[in-house]
């Protein structure tokens, strides 16, 4: 019997806006010391699926919503052909939301994000490349606990919409005024560029501790100036800079779930002329102070679902459904930020694994009107930050860069796929 799954609260969401300029697919990669074999990982797929049923489905259309399938074909790990973060295939029958994907040294999965987030995604290519390693005869284990085990799916813990589980009815937030967007050209044709970054991990968490901040705020002050500077001709209206942040709402409430579990906040600074660096980084530091407490994550959380809530909407037919969603993220989401940065933090990672794995990727999907967007994570104390456009315009990118080494004092390797730039 095939098993179905409603979309959690988030993935609704993904499904509605998802097209050509918003792939609405992000990307988690491995960098590993030696070349990948495509049976031993294909193998490795096949036993792990199992335990990640979540991700083996396929989207179908309800009459009030959307919902997710158990997929009746293998999913078969792919050569990487196309740019990072491409569509993935939402109407095709058996279409595949997920891309296991190898090149050179490189293990990478794609997922559409109405199926997870990074937290579930990161479980997912951890249990892929540990069982990977251990096919081909790598000596690892698991002393610490630090990759999920291979028992059954947990059902109702992993599958939980913790959205539902820890929502409460609060007065939400009221909207927030235009962001200022960066302008650019798009690719031609369509692609996604993607530059890398690579730092010292630990080396650049000093750097930010000596300026009393945590590193996301740091690297984010930074962001900022890059586009202030970048941008001030363009920004007749002297709109505000703000920098998108997923958080990770299973640091503050209790949940094992493998779906989304995010909230997302917006840190805004109005620009003035001659404003410093360390101004800039202590309203940064204040606003993610203020952002990140449980009651305003409450009400982050109250104010994403109020729709969903609404009595009218659940009667609302899907394709009606579909419209409101497109209309509210376009004029209420995108319109409110100037990119998103996300942090997935410190991977942590067997110390017998740790010996294979080089450096770590995490790449997020630019959008039309978010045309360059960040990711952050770190492994083996090596921090990659990852810039992906779908403009020809590198202007932020290497504003953000240069002023990073000059204030961290350290070096940086760049390296990118080059999309685009044949052109």
């Amino acid at each position: 019997m095939e098993e179905w799954y409603k979309l959690d609260h988030a993935g609704k969401l993904f499904p509605a806006v998802a097209g050509r300029e918003n792939s609405s697919t992000y990307r988690l990669s491995m960098m590993l010391t030696s070349h990948v074999k495509p049976s031993v990982l294909q193998q490795a797929l096949d036993s792990v699926i199992k335990r990640f049923p979540l991700l083996n489905v396929e989207l179908r259309n309800g009459l009030f919503w959307k919902f997710l399938r158990e997929k009746e074909t293998r999913l078969m790990v792919e050569p990487e052909t196309t740019y990072p973060c491409a569509p993935a295939a939402l109407s095709t029958e058996n279409g595949s939301l997920v891309r296991v994907l190898y090149h050179g040294n490189k293990i990478s999965v794609e997922i559409f994000h109405a199926l997870t987030d990074g937290g579930g995604a990161l479980e997912f290519l951890k249990t892929l490349v540990f069982q990977y390693l251990y096919l081909l005869g790598e000596n690892v284990e698991d002393k610490e606990g630090l990759i999920l085990p291979p028992a059954s799916f947990a059902r109702y813990a992993e599958a939980q919409d913790s959205f539902k589980a820890h929502y409460t009815s609060v007065t939400a937030d009221s909207r927030m005024p235009e962001a200022l967007q960066i302008p650019g050209t798009r690719f031609s044709p369509y692609g996604h560029n993607v530059i890398h970054g690579m730092i010292h991990a630990s080396r650049l968490n000093a750097a930010a501790k000596q300026k009393g901040v945590i590193l996301t705020a740091y690297l984010t002050a930074i962001l900022i100036m890059a586009v202030y500077e970048t941008t001030l001709p363009f920004n007749n209206g002297n709109r505000p800079i703000v920098i998108s942040m997923p958080v990770n709402l299973r640091k503050v409430f209790p949940s094992s779930s493998l779906r989304n579990f995010f909230a997302v906040i917006n840190i805004g600074v109005q620009m003035k002329e001659g404003m410093t660096f360390d101004e800039v980084q202590g309203i940064v530091h204040a606003q993610m102070k203020e952002k990140s407490t449980k009651p305003y994550l409450t009400q982050a959380m109250a104010s994403s679902m109020k729709y969903e809530k609404n009595l009218l909407s659940r009667f609302t037919p899907l394709k009606l459904k579909d419209l409101a969603i497109r209309y509210g993220f376009d004029h209420y989401g995108e319109e409110a930020k100037t990119l998103t940065l996300t942090n997935l933090g410190r991977v942590e990672i067997p110390a017998s694994m740790a010996a294979h794995i080089e450096s770590m990727e995490t790449t997020m999907y630019p959008t039309a009107k978010s045309p360059m967007n960040c990711a952050v994570s770190s492994i083996n104390d090596q921090l990659t930050i990852t810039f992906a456009r779908n403009i020809v315009e590198s202007d932020v990118i290497r504003h953000f860069f240069r002023q990073l080494a000059n204030l961290s004092e350290l070096d940086i390797r760049i390296v990118s796929n080059d999309w685009g730039m044949g052109a």
